[in-house]
């Protein structure tokens, strides 16, 4: 069997897109909204395609119900270019869904039913997937009871054995304690990327540099922190360094923090040093952000190219 680039493994959602929505009405009352869209979402799925959509050749190990739902997001994900070999059903739950309100100013509220992605487990992903793939990424850690924490940690031990580079993006999520479910996996990552609400989580730090640099100490080679519309910060060589944001017309935001991800993956594929990357993955996310849906609007690696040279970076 032939490599792939990256092996996603994590969470695959149902999607329907919702604009825009600035009011939620009161109970037994009905609000309307101009435009919907249903599409193919988690942080796993949203990250393999956008890579494809890169350039890069990708694979992906999620769990979904045997449903309309379920059906859609395979079929979806297999026209996009994504290898879906890894894709378990179960009969247990419902496909994962989400129901995204987007405001006149991009802004979202998420309503979300973790449905298949709750009965996902670390031996449901195949052994010849993670042989064949140069980096295998978690996307969407702390929203999968059954594999998060110390199953987790199995996934990426499993992973380095077998020569690959291993990387991680945690999802939000308040009801768990992050710390103690991240914790069993920093001794086999590679690379880290949370968001800073998962980083304050993880580190109990509000400041980003702060919660950075405790990050740091749990000695992964490389380490940021996403900010959203300022950027991102990377740990680099013990000195906290910030890549700042694109300004763009910002349509949606769903999804710009797995585009991100999806171009940091692309820049260590192709070895680039750490600025590069960070600043090829803001531009990736800034594509994203400027169309409805998690990865509609993410281009070629040469598009995104032209732009950093528009933009003189």
């Amino acid at each position: 069997m032939s490599k792939v680039d990256v092996l996603c493994v994590g969470i695959a959602v149902a999607d329907v897109m919702a604009k825009p929505i600035d009011a939620i009405p009161e109970w037994d009352r009905l609000g309307t909204f101009g435009h919907i869209e249903h599409h193919i979402g988690g942080c796993a799925v949203n990250t393999g395609v956008d890579l494809v959509r890169l350039g890069a050749s990708v694979a992906v190990s999620a769990c979904i119900g045997r449903d309309g739902a379920g059906l859609f997001v395979k079929n979806t994900v297999a026209e996009a270019g994504v290898d879906t070999s890894g894709l378990v059903e179960t009969g247990a739950a419902a496909t994962s869904y989400t129901f995204v309100m987007i405001g006149s100013d991009g802004r979202r509220r998420y309503l979300h039913h973790i449905g298949a992605n709750a009965h996902f487990a670390d031996t449901d992903v195949p052994t010849d997937l993670l042989a064949r793939a140069r980096i295998v990424h978690i996307g969407g850690a702390l929203l999968m009871p059954a594999m998060d924490g110390e199953p987790t940690g199995r996934v990426l031990a499993r992973a380095r054995e077998l020569g690959a580079v291993t990387s991680m993006d945690t999802a939000y999520s308040p009801s768990v304690d992050s710390r103690a479910l991240f914790a069993p996996c920093a001794p086999h990552l590679d690379c880290f990327l949370p968001s800073i609400e998962e980083a304050r989580a993880i580190t109990g730090e509000e400041d980003p540099q702060a919660a950075l640099r405790r990050l740091g100490r749990y000695g992964i080679p490389t380490v940021g922190i996403k900010l959203g519309a300022d950027g991102c910060v990377l740990l680099q060589d013990g000195e906290v360094r910030h890549y700042p944001a694109f300004r763009v017309p910002v349509v949606d935001g769903s999804g710009a923090g797995d585009a991100f991800v999806a171009g940091f993956l692309y820049g260590m594929l192709r070895d680039w040093d750490p600025g590069r990357t960070a600043t090829f993955a803001n531009a990736v996310a800034a594509h994203c952000i400027q169309a409805i849906g998690c990865s509609a609007g993410v281009p070629s690696a040469d598009t995104v190219m032209r732009f950093l040279d528009v933009q003189g970076r």
